[in-house]
C-alpha cells in the first residue's frame, strides 16, 4: 500500500493523414473533471494535452501519415519531471490507441513504480484487448470521477479491490473486468472542469476544433450526460449509459459565469449528445442566458435531439447566442432512419423546424451516416436529396463505421461485412470499410464524389444570379476547370 500524492493525466498524440488532417484539439473536460475532483480530496494533478501542446510538430510515420503533437522524448521529460504517482490517459480514438500504450510504457521506463490507468472510449469497449498490454495496470471504464478515487482509496489500503466499479485488473495473473453499473446522477455535485489546469487559453484562436470556430476565446461546456437512443453506429452508451442524466440550469448558468468572469469566454460548444433532450430545462437555460446578458455565441458541433425540437425552443436558442444547429437527421429515408439506424425521428417533423431555424437567420447543419447495412443506394441519395429540398448544401457527411462497442460492430462482425486485414487503424470516418451483398465501400466513394456536384447544382439552381457571377468570374480566369466542372456536374 502506499500513499498517492501526484497524478499525471494525459491526451495522446494523434495520427492523422499527411494532406487531409482529421484531428484538432480541444479543451479535454473529461480531464479537466478528473482533475477538479482529485484536487478536492488534496492530490496534486497536472494534466498534459499533447496534440495542443505539440500542435506545430508533426512526425513522419509513413508517405502519407503523419504524426501531430508532443514528441514521446517530451513526454517522458514530463513524466519524469512530474514524478507522478499515477499515470492516467484518455484514449478516445480506437485508431489513436498506439500513442497511449507508447505513454504507458514511457512511464514503466522512467519508473517502474508508476501506476498506469487507461481511460476513454476505445479502453472501456476492449479492456480485456487494452490489458494485454503489460504496462497498463488498470482500466476504468465510462465516466471516471467515483472510479479514479476509488482505485486510489484502494491503492491506499482504504477500499477492497471488489468494491471497485467500471475497472479492469489482473488478479493472481488473469484479467478481471468489473463492469460499469455504477454512474454520477447528481451531476450538480461535480465541480467544474479544472480549466487552470487545462490552460484554456493554449486553444484561444484556433479557427478549427470540433467545427469551425467565429470567435478567438472559445470553451467547450458538457451539460448533461447519457442518451436514451439506440442508434445503431454509436458506442457513447458503453461510456455515458443509456439513462440521461442532466445538470440543473441553475448550475450550468455559474460555470457560464466563470467562464465569462475567469476566462472571457466569447463562444460556448455544448458537447452534450442532448442538450435539448429535456425540452423545460433547455427553455430555463436559455431563459437565464438572456437573463444574465451573458452575449455568448453558442454552436452544438455534436447535433442536436431534433425529435425534442420546436420552434419556440428553437426561437429561444437564437435570443440566447445560438447562431447554428446541427441536425442529427442521419438519414433522409424514413425506413433507413427507423429500421436500419434505429434513430426514433420523423423526417416529416424536422423538414418545418429546419425551415423556420432558416427563416429566422440561424445557420443550419445537417449530419449525414451513410453506408449503413441493409440501406440501398438509391436510399443513401434520399438523404441527399433531402439535403437539398431543405436548402442545406453543405451536409457533414460520415460513412457508417464499426465502432467496437457499437451494435454496427457486431453486426458486421456476425455477417463478415468487413475484411480480414480490417484493424482499429481503419477505424474513422471515411475508410468506407463496410461491404455488404449490396455494395462496397468504392460504391459508397462514388456517391460522396457525385453528390458534391449535385448539391453544388441544387444551390446554383437556387441562387441563379449567384451562379451566372461564379460562372463568368470563371469563365475569364480558369475556364478550362469550369468546363470540367459542368462536365462532372451532369
Amino acid at each position: 500500500m502506499r500513499k498517492i500524492k501526484k497524478l499525471l493525466l494525459f491526451i495522446p498524440p494523434a495520427v492523422t493523414a499527411r494532406e487531409e488532417i482529421d484531428i484538432a484539439p480541444l479543451p479535454p473536460l473529461g480531464l479537466g473533471y478528473l482533475a477538479a475532483v482529485l484536487e478536492q480530496q488534496g492530490i496534486e494533478v497536472k494534466i498534459h494535452d499533447a496534440l495542443i501542446e505539440g500542435w506545430n510538430n508533426r512526425e513522419d510515420i509513413d508517405s502519407r501519415t503523419i504524426r501531430r503533437g508532443s514528441s514521446f522524448k517530451l513526454i517522458e521529460e514530463t513524466i519524469a519531471g512530474f514524478a507522478p504517482d499515477i499515470v492516467g490517459v484518455n484514449n478516445l480514438f480506437s485508431k489513436q490507441r498506439n500513442n497511449a500504450h507508447q505513454i504507458y510504457g514511457i512511464a514503466k521506463k522512467v519508473n517502474p513504480n508508476i501506476i498506469t490507468v487507461a481511460g476513454g472510449a476505445h479502453p472501456t469497449v476492449t479492456p480485456s484487448l487494452v490489458m494485454q498490454d503489460k504496462n497498463v495496470d488498470f482500466v476504468a471504464l465510462g465516466e471516471g470521477e467515483q472510479t479514479i478515487w476509488d482505485l486510489i482509496l484502494y491503492l491506499e489500503g482504504n477500499k477492497d479491490i471488489n468494491e471497485l466499479n467500471g475497472i479492469a485488473f489482473r488478479n493472481n495473473g488473469q484479467v478481471a473486468v468489473v463492469p460499469k453499473t455504477n454512474f454520477i446522477f447528481d451531476l450538480d455535485k461535480l465541480p467544474f472542469p479544472a480549466r487552470h489546469l487545462l490552460g484554456v487559453e493554449k486553444y484561444f484562436g484556433l479557427s478549427f476544433t470540433h467545427g469551425q470556430r467565429r470567435y478567438k476565446k472559445f470553451s467547450p461546456i458538457i451539460t448533461s450526460r447519457g442518451c436514451p437512443a439506440r442508434c445503431v453506429f454509436c458506442s457513447a452508451h458503453q461510456v455515458w449509459g443509456r439513462k440521461y442524466r442532466s445538470r440543473s440550469p441553475e448550475n450550468v448558468i455559474a460555470e457560464m459565469r466563470q467562464l465569462r468572469d475567469n476566462y472571457g469566454i466569447e463562444e460556448l460548444l455544448f458537447e452534450d449528445d442532448n442538450v435539448t433532450l429535456d425540452v423545460p430545462r433547455a427553455e430555463k437555460i436559455f431563459d437565464l442566458m438572456v437573463q444574465e446578458k451573458f452575449n455568448f455565441k453558442w454552436d452544438t458541433p455534436n447535433g442536436v435531439a431534433a425529435f425534442a425540437l420546436s420552434e419556440k425552443l428553437i426561437w429561444k436558442m437564437k435570443e440566447s447566442g445560438c447562431y447554428k444547429i446541427n441536425f442529427a437527421i442521419e438519414s433522409g429515408n424514413q425506413y433507413v432512419l427507423n429500421r436500419l439506424i434505429k434513430k426514433p425521428l420523423l423526417l416529416e417533423k424536422v423538414k418545418p423546424l429546419i425551415r423556420y431555424a432558416q427563416k429566422i437567420g440561424l445557420d443550419v447543419g445537417v449530419f449525414l451516416v451513410l453506408g449503413t447495412p441493409g440501406e440501398t443506394l438509391d436510399q443513401m441519395w434520399d438523404s441527399f436529396r433531402f439535403s437539398r429540398d431543405m436548402g442545406v448544401y453543405n451536409p457533414f457527411v460520415s460513412i457508417a463505421t464499426p465502432y467496437p462497442g457499437s451494435e454496427l460492430y457486431d453486426i458486421c462482425i456476425k455477417k463478415k461485412y468487413i475484411p480480414k486485414d480490417y484493424s482499429f487503424d481503419n477505424l474513422y470516418t471515411k475508410s468506407f470499410s463496410i461491404a455488404t451483398e449490396d455494395w462496397t465501400g468504392e460504391d459508397i466513394r462514388k456517391i460522396c464524389g457525385k453528390s458534391y456536384f449535385f448539391l453544388k447544382k441544387g444551390y446554383y439552381k437556387s441562387h441563379p444570379f449567384l451562379f451566372i457571377k461564379k460562372a463568368i468570374q470563371k469563365l475569364l480566369t480558369n475556364p478550362k476547370r469550369l468546363v470540367r466542372e459542368i462536365t462532372q456536374a451532369i
